[in-house]
């Protein structure tokens, strides 16, 4: 019995000592969302009603998920582990690799579906809505990052190498 209890114990430790580490990225990461959500105002009115919804974004190779609300004025991600991830409007799961192409249009998102390289679980407009938006924006890895405009290229030509060689690895 004592045995068990330590082990919860020790889990409950990991969570705390987790939690201040993922701040400073969520921090950066919700900076770089706001920052898209002024450079590209459209982009986020396309979202609608569904920009207030939270969108779990659940890597399979990862312990992480990103929580994602894509409000146009107040919009956050934040990073939490996977087992702690809230109930959301939607959760898509698959390979980091395939989510952050998705993200940058590189991967197919009905090709991935279809495939099952990615997995939509809840409200499948709300989901839409956000392919859309993602779609008329335009994006790139380094958008998200808020690479400076003169480094953006070189900033994409490095992440798609590094996606590349983590793929093939």
């Amino acid at each position: 019995m004592t045995g068990t209890r330590r082990q919860g114990g020790g889990r409950r430790f990991e969570t705390l000592l987790a939690r201040p580490l993922l701040l400073p990225p969520s921090a950066f990461l919700t900076f770089s969302l706001r920052r898209l959500a002024r450079v590209h105002p459209e982009a986020f009115a396309r979202l609608g009603e569904y920009g207030h919804r939270l969108y779990l974004i659940a890597p399979t190779d990862l312990p992480l998920a990103f929580c994602l609300r894509p409000a146009p004025v107040d919009g956050e991600i934040r990073l939490v582990a996977a087992k702690d991830a809230p109930e959301a409007a939607v959760r898509v799961r698959g390979r980091i690799l395939d989510l952050l192409q998705l993200f940058d249009g590189t991967l197919d998102a009905d090709a991935a579906f279809f495939s099952r390289r990615i997995q939509v679980e809840g409200d499948t407009s709300a989901v839409v809505a956000l392919h859309n938006a993602l779609e008329a924006a335009d994006l790139t890895l380094a958008d998200l990052v808020g690479a400076p405009k003169p480094t953006r290229d070189f900033v994409n030509r490095g992440l798609a190498w590094t996606a590349h060689r983590w793929r093939s690895a």
